[in-house]
């Protein structure tokens, strides 16, 4: 599965003065809907380092906003996984309301497959690669 949709509601605490949602919120919106990515195609997150001693660090992100989002509205996250290399993986990322064509922001995430043990780049599995492949 390479890509998923999760909904989120806007805290409070994701806004700023000006009842806008502070920039750095999205990237946490980013993380929600990578880890439901990772869950709808049975690899959740905690699994993957638990049992198959995995690392998925942000070794690059971006953003681009499009639109303010305000308190308490509700947004959708579409997650896409656009790439996949032995020891890499790009995340692809949609903000929008539920049911609008309009996307009011954009982002990606990189990330490196590395050894929870050694601290290094791993290969990733093929299985891995195969859940995720766009």
């Amino acid at each position: 599965m390479n890509r998923h949709v999760a909904r989120v509601r806007v805290r409070y605490a994701e806004t700023d003065r000006m009842n806008v949602v502070h920039h750095a919120s999205y990237i946490v919106w980013f993380e929600v809907g990578r880890s439901e990515l990772m869950r709808a195609a049975g690899i959740p997150y905690r699994e993957l380092e638990d049992v198959h001693g995995l690392l998925f660090p942000v070794i690059e992100v971006g953003a681009s906003y499009r639109q303010p989002v305000s308190y308490d509205e509700e947004i959708e996250v579409r997650t896409t996984c656009t790439t996949v290399s032995p020891v890499r993986v790009r995340f692809d990322y949609e903000i929008a309301r539920p049911g609008a064509d309009r996307v009011l922001a954009t982002g990606f995430t990189v990330h490196a497959c590395v050894g929870r043990e050694t601290g290094r780049l791993a290969r990733m599995p093929a299985w891995l690669t195969e859940r995720l492949a766009p």
